[in-house]
């Protein structure tokens, strides 16, 4: 997701919170109302918490999200007869082509897969492009409605359906853009269970959303992205397991602070699992894709305290002065002291994107990794959620990176108090539900969106391999 830089700059405010915890404390005990789940910490109780939290707040427009989809797509097995009352398009494929899938080769496959999943979204009436790939048997160097356009950053070409009136030089982010993903197709073919169904074989693909800006998107539930989704369901058989991930970047107008990135992943270190990790299934808590940054992360695993100055000691200050008044709760760790003065000692985007990468990752890039990274975009990455074609559940979770971003992006008297609430809350030995949270960092959107997606997660969802072909919408 290529959301262009800003270089930021090292922090150096003054060490001043401005939070006063007296207030703060005062103002938190005006709470104690907040609803918890005694039964089911997933399941809200009646409609919603008497009143937000904290007061709802505008979310920037300049708040921009990209949008990264895995799914699979059905190949046909070879010599095999069709399968009966589905009409909808598969990959051929020939006993070459499925050694090629078998031993990692998928030149035979991929162009063919890809081309087609970007001739349906063409259908829609979207812009929407992918890599040039040689001419070769299966991928042609002609195709009707498409054009071959420059990269601007000369990294290749990309063939582009619906975009006849522009000739020069273009970045993968003007369009909706379709990806391989190789580690999926890499696990369907090696490890058992991994598959929708064993009637077809199945390739790895991402649809990758270009930089949505325009208000519209957000305040009509991603309506070019349903329409993306729409058009593959309906004429090609596709499929998800439990190692399609959901993916969502989010910075400000192609660019992000450090400052910025730094609160924003405190707020996250709190937030892991009294809100993020409840609004995914409960497999993603647990996945290799998508780990805590508050356990696994570099930060999490390491001991040392380094001083930090700046916003960063004020709020290791503001912190330890709530801890102090709250010293009698179970949940009180002043370890996080520590893990909060390690995260606002790093002094740029680059370092802070190493220290929060799982400790046995090294200096690799991998799949393998935590779930909220620092992008070499400069864009901070939530790998929460699973992969669904639930556009209202991923809308949802639109709605809630931008309003993280709009928290983050407070005056620092306003954010501190947001965090240090927020801590007050995810200490209760009941903490308070998922809702209760979104209302503690001002989001007033519609909750209806995620409950109706987790109550699935008790029935058809329950196991995220077993979730079979998704259904013809088109019947």
């Amino acid at each position: 997701m290529e959301l262009s830089a800003l270089n930021p700059n090292p922090l150096g405010a003054p060490a001043s919170s401005g939070c006063s915890t007296a207030s703060l404390l005062s103002t938190l005990r005006s709470y104690h109302h907040i609803q918890v789940d005694k039964h089911f910490h997933r399941q809200e109780k009646t409609p919603a918490i008497p009143a937000s939290l904290e007061p709802s707040m505008p979310i920037q427009q300049s708040i921009c999200v990209g949008i990264e989809l895995e799914f699979m797509v059905a190949l046909q097995i070879p010599n095999s007869d069709a399968v009966t009352g589905e009409t909808r398009w598969t990959c051929p494929t020939t006993p070459e082509a499925f050694l090629g899938l078998v031993m990692g080769d998928y030149k035979d496959i991929e162009p063919s897969c890809i081309h087609k999943v970007c001739e349906l979204i063409a259908s829609s009436g979207v812009s929407v492009s992918c890599s040039f790939t040689p001419p070769s048997p299966s991928s042609p160097a002609q195709i009707p409605g498409t054009t071959i356009l420059p990269l601007t950053d000369n990294s290749g070409d990309i063939r582009a359906w619906n975009n006849e009136s522009v000739s020069g030089p273009v970045s993968k982010t003007d369009f909706w853009f379709i990806v391989p993903e190789r580690h999926i197709t890499r696990d369907c073919v090696s490890k058992s269970g991994m598959t929708p169904s064993n009637k077809y074989d199945w390739y790895g693909t991402e649809l990758n959303s270009p930089i949505l800006t325009r208000p519209e998107e957000f305040s009509q539930g991603l309506p070019t992205l349903r329409k993306c989704l729409a058009a593959v369901q309906g004429d090609m058989v596709v499929g998800l397991n439990s190692g399609c991930g959901l993916h969502l970047h989010v910075n400000e107008a192609g660019s992000m602070q450090l400052e910025t990135a730094l609160r924003l992943a405190s707020l996250v270190w709190l937030l892991e699992d009294s809100l993020l990790y409840p609004l995914c299934h409960p497999f993603r808590s647990t996945s290799p894709y998508s780990a805590r940054i508050s356990v696994e992360s570099r930060i999490a695993m390491e001991r040392s305290e380094p001083t930090v100055y700046g916003e960063g000691a004020a709020l290791v200050e503001a912190l330890g002065e709530v801890m102090r008044q709250l010293h009698w709760r179970k949940k009180v760790d002043r370890g996080l002291l520590g893990a909060m003065k390690r995260l606002w000692s790093e002094n740029s985007l680059i370092s802070l994107g190493i220290a929060l990468r799982k400790f046995d990752e090294g200096s690799l890039h991998t799949t393998t990794r935590c779930a909220l990274v620092v992008s070499k975009y400069d864009t901070i990455e939530f790998r929460y959620p699973e992969s669904t074609f639930d556009v209202d559940f991923i809308a949802g979770w639109a709605d809630l990176v931008r309003q993280l971003y709009a928290v983050a992006m407070r005056p620092q008297v306003e954010f501190h108090q947001i965090f240090c609430r927020v801590y007050e809350l995810v200490t209760r030995d009941q903490m308070p539900g998922w809702s209760a949270m979104l209302g503690a960092i001002g989001f007033n959107g519609d909750v209806s969106r995620w409950q109706r997606h987790i109550n699935e997660y008790g029935d058809t969802l329950r196991n995220l391999d077993k979730q079979g072909i998704l259904p013809n919408i088109g019947q």
